[in-house]
């Protein structure tokens, strides 16, 4: 399809970049004009199109649907329903995976399609400080040329890129050097009632703040679980969460001030001070007023839910909105539990969760794409949660078929094989499950140790090998076809094979131990796990392929010590199986001890920096 335009000059980089996305030219099939408006929407009648817009990134929006629906319609009016002034995503960029500027860019292209209009990126330590040379050392950390390159690409679009840091809890990765020795407190949160604490952080939000257009910044302040119990309760003695936290802010927002910032944060630490157990999502808790009255009054509350507390959206949007502050919803895209998105659990809690900010008249919606643990993740794979979370931002009840259209239209991705890299999870996904974590699977089993199997009880009775073998073969065919994902859908089919033979050996070897099957162990040791490594291997590859083209490559190593130690027990498990069956050992130690039932809400972590991150 061939366009031409005639528009403001300040919408000519972003077509220029995004014609080749939109698979079209200039030419002059439909002429497109633009009209600042009260609404947003595009028609389109007798070959002239008008795009009409609110915010100048929803002009990008509306040529998408514009080149969408005019390769089958002659004529048409589209109208988005407006209720959500900002649709905006964060983008984590601290667990070791460091997405490139390029990367980001692109990402960019994608998020201005489907209508975003503001990105955050998430950094804890990844950003360079010059008189703090531990802060982020061996992190992949962002220079200021870096940040600036990224808010300049995005101002051309008309989005804004806001700063999202941690300023209290959260900041392991630099606390662990003898540099921040002086305002630790515990081995994640900063020193309260330290001037040197403060100083770093007009430190750290001056420079940070300096790289961007906006004045808007994110400081987080969540989950700073023991604060006031390390080195503070040593100086200072017991003081009550709520005293230590309101004191803090205070002098932190007297910060944000300095430099002209409007600050937003976390809510939960106001709500877990206020709950006996420290609940975020509890109907019971109550913020007395004198809690309430010390938060500060600019201070724009994040109230950040991923679906763990099925339907509390309603009534925690109701107890922020009588906090009398500006709040804002962010969900989840569930990045960061394995290799791939879980999309399903997204569309339902996404969907959930939008119609009750709707109900309560938030306007500011965010999805988060946090990358807990190594962030197996690729970026990519969360364009199909990206693209949901859009449009039900844009419209209450889209129809599947839209969803379908949309997706291709903003990422030129296959929705059935995208939607197919959920099944590394589990195989009953459209279920009910008494606990929201028994429905992640696929990570745990992933990375198990094949001779402990810590995961194997959540296969009896519940067999995966065929399943994963399924979903190999599906995805497979994919990966045969061309196009920009092939290298995705490659993958997954790759990791779906391992998978298979996996949990095929998990479902067989103990049994097969305790009745003397020798025939069956056999088989175990020279056929499977050969198997086991070589399709190891292949992962190994692939996922570096991917890193090394998406990401800074400085933080791959965590997944190399991964992906060899699962190898290397491969091997060991062979020559293991092959002693006992030569009879020179008399027992597998491993093989003896029963298989206890351990829980899917937490998963051994193997990392070789051995240092907790708990965010989610």
């Amino acid at each position: 399809m061939k366009v031409k335009f005639s528009i403001p000059e300040e919408f000519s980089v972003g077509i220029a970049r995004l014609l080749p996305l939109l698979d079209c030219e200039e030419g002059d099939d439909i002429l497109v004009r633009a009209e600042a408006s009260d609404r947003t929407g595009v028609t389109l009648h007798n070959g002239e199109a008008i795009i009409y817009y609110t915010k100048k990134h929803l002009f990008f929006r509306e040529l998408s649907v514009l080149l969408t629906e005019a390769k089958e319609k002659d004529s048409f009016e589209w109208w988005e329903d407006g209720h959500f002034e900002t649709v905006s995503t964060m983008i984590d960029t601290s667990r070791c995976a460091v997405p490139t500027v390029k990367t980001v860019k692109n990402l960019i292209d994608r998020l201005v399609l489907m209508g975003y209009g503001m990105v955050m990126l998430y950094t804890e330590d990844v950003l360079t400080l010059p008189n703090r040379p531990y802060f982020g050392y061996m992190r992949g950390r962002y220079t200021p040329e870096e940040l600036r390159a990224v808010d300049d690409y995005a101002f051309e679009y008309g989005i804004e890129v806001i700063p999202c840091l941690e300023c209290y809890g959260h900041m392991e990765k630099y606390l662990m050097w003898k540099e921040a020795s002086p305002i630790k407190d515990t081995a994640r949160v900063l020193l309260a009632r330290e001037e040197k604490t403060f100083d770093f952080l007009d430190e750290l939000i001056g420079t940070v703040s300096a790289c961007f257009r906006s004045r808007r910044i994110h400081i987080g302040m969540d989950e700073a679980w023991d604060m006031g119990r390390g080195k503070f309760l040593d100086r200072n003695g017991y003081v009550p969460a709520f005293e230590i936290f309101n004191e803090y802010m205070e002098r932190l927002i007297s910060i944000t001030r300095k430099y002209g910032l409007r600050p937003m944060m976390w809510s939960d630490m106001y709500f877990r001070v206020c709950h006996p157990k420290h609940k975020y999502c509890a109907p019971e808790t109550e913020i007395p007023p004198e809690v309430a009255k010390r938060i500060p009054a600019e201070v724009e509350l994040v109230f950040w839910h991923y679906g763990e507390e099925y339907g509390s959206d309603d009534y925690m949007l109701k107890k922020h909105k009588a906090l009398n502050r500006s709040v804002i919803f962010a969900g989840g895209l569930w990045s960061w539990i394995g290799h791939f998105p879980e999309h399903y659990y997204t569309m339902d809690c996404t969907k959930q969760s939008l119609l009750a900010c709707r109900a309560n008249d938030v306007r500011e919606a965010m999805a988060t794409l946090w990358t807990n643990d190594n962030a197996e993740c690729d970026w990519y794979t969360n364009l199909f949660g990206l693209s949901y979370f859009a449009e039900l931002c844009y419209d209450k009840d889209p129809t599947e078929e839209k969803l379908r259209r949309r997706f291709h239209a903003v990422s030129g991705g296959n929705y059935d094989a995208f939607l197919l890299m959920s099944d590394y999870h589990n195989k009953d996904l459209a279920k009910d499950y008494e606990n929201y974590s028994h429905r992640f699977l696929g990570k745990p089993l992933f990375w198990q140790d094949i001779m402990e199997g810590l995961y194997d009880s959540h296969l009896e009775g519940h067999p995966m090998s065929s399943h994963y073998a399924e979903a190999t073969r599906r995805m497979a065919a994919y990966a045969d076809a061309e196009g920009e994902w092939q290298f995705l859908y490659s993958f997954a089919a790759k990791v779906f094979d391992y998978m298979g033979v996996k949990t095929l050996i998990a479902e067989n070897l103990v049994s097969a131990y305790k009745r003397g099957d020798r025939a069956l162990l056999s088989e175990i040791a020279e056929i499977l796990l050969p198997a086991l490594k070589d399709a190891v291997i292949r992962v190994h590859e692939a996922h570096k392929a991917i890193w090394f083209k998406h990401n800074k490559i400085i933080g791959w190593s965590n997944l190399d010590v991964r992906y060899a130690g699962v190898a290397a027990r491969c091997d060991t498990a062979k020559a293991l199986i092959e002693a006992y069956l030569a009879g020179e050992l008399d027992s597998l130690e491993k093989l003896d001890e029963p298989r206890l039932h351990k829980p899917l809400d937490g998963f051994v972590q193997y990392s070789a920096i051995a240092t907790p991150n708990l965010k989610t």
